[in-house]
């Protein structure tokens, strides 16, 4: 039997080599190991820093309307409570394509927020102004203010109650303008059920934005302004505008003398929410610490005395009870875009 013989010299070698090869491998690993725990310590330097640079937040109205009054009070209150500076961006115009925008971007980072209101989003979706269900889709952050609809007529209008204005509008329907923001939409959708609600018929006159609508009135252009009550509040104040009524469920503090549309026989309440939203795809811990700065400022007395000069009543809901409200008016406007549209 003939015996094997080895190579020495070549076994040396392919241990060298295979040794070799361990140590690369195993630098390779503890690089990767160092590159992830960098990795990680960073993910928690920027969560712990946040925010390291201003906050931007798309407002789609122009400056001096309802939504931009809320987001700079909001903005200057979180500057003086915590120091973060946060630049309101005005987009006018088409607020649909802002939404969509905003959800296809991916803008993701936490410093880029949007303001709109989920009842909005969903009454969009139901008229066809909007293309998808945006209002699941969003990240709440909380919502502020509460805003009920207010019914207003120049100063010098022949009519004094909400009764006039409805029982003239009633012999003669499509003559007075009504002025108000956006066609098809939410203040358009609401504006034609109150009508049929109460059973009279007005001419819609859509504008870009409050001011515009509310100076219509002013210049004898409209007859009836439709906004918000904090879009009304300074110019009732000042005696330019009377305020016939509020789509609120009780009189507004400010304004007791101005009834409520229930008790005018209309059973409805209408308003407006109004929230900052941010991109789904935005990581949790920076969600999380805009959720708590933003309700920790809502609470605080100084926000909400100045919200209530506005004429805005605060009110915080949480991302989960967002999502459900905006779920609930999608329902409520299917209702009233199916009614109001029978006949087409």
């Amino acid at each position: 039997m003939q015996t094997q013989k080895y190579n020495y010299k070549r076994t040396e070698n392919e241990m060298k080599r295979i040794l070799a090869l361990v140590l690369t491998l195993l630098m390779s690993l503890s690089l990767v190991a160092c590159g992830n725990a960098k990795d990680d310590t960073s993910d928690g330097a920027e969560t712990d820093n946040y925010p390291e640079k201003p906050i931007t937040v798309i407002v789609p109205f122009s400056a001096g309307g309802e939504h931009d009054l809320t987001a700079r009070t909001i903005a200057t209150r979180l500057h003086d409570m915590f120091g973060w500076t946060v630049v309101i961006q005005n987009t006018s115009g088409d607020s649909a394509a802002t939404i969509e925008y905003m959800k296809d971007s991916g803008n993701a980072d936490g410093y880029t927020l949007f303001m709109h209101s989920p009842e909005v989003m969903a009454s969009g979706f139901v008229s066809g102004q909007l293309n998808e269900d945006y209002y699941k889709q969003f990240t709440y952050l909380g919502c502020f203010v509460y805003d009920p609809l207010c019914i207003s007529v120049a100063a010098d209008s022949p009519f004094n109650t909400i009764e006039e204005l409805f029982a003239y509008a009633k012999e003669h329907p499509g003559e007075l303008n009504w002025a108000a923001v956006g066609a098809g939409g939410f203040n358009q959708m609401n504006s034609e059920n109150l009508w049929s609600v109460a059973g009279c018929e007005f001419n819609y006159v859509p504008y870009d934005d409050a001011s515009k609508s509310r100076a219509a009135v002013l210049g004898g252009h409209a007859d009836v302004f439709c906004s918000f009550a904090s879009g009304a509040k300074n110019s009732v104040s000042s005696g330019e505008l009377k305020a016939l009524a509020v789509g609120s469920s009780e009189r507004l503090d400010f304004w007791p003398e101005v009834p409520t549309l229930k008790e005018v026989g209309c059973d409805l309440q209408v308003g407006l929410t109004r929230c900052w939203d941010i991109h789904p795809d935005t990581p949790q811990e920076i969600v999380d610490i805009l959720t708590e700065k933003l309700h920790e400022c809502l609470n605080d007395a100084d926000t909400q005395a100045k919200l209530l000069e506005l004429g805005q009543n605060p009110n915080w809901m949480t991302n989960e009870e967002m999502h459900d409200y905006g779920e609930y008016y999608y329902g409520v406007y299917q209702e009233i875009y199916a009614r109001l549209h029978a006949n087409d």
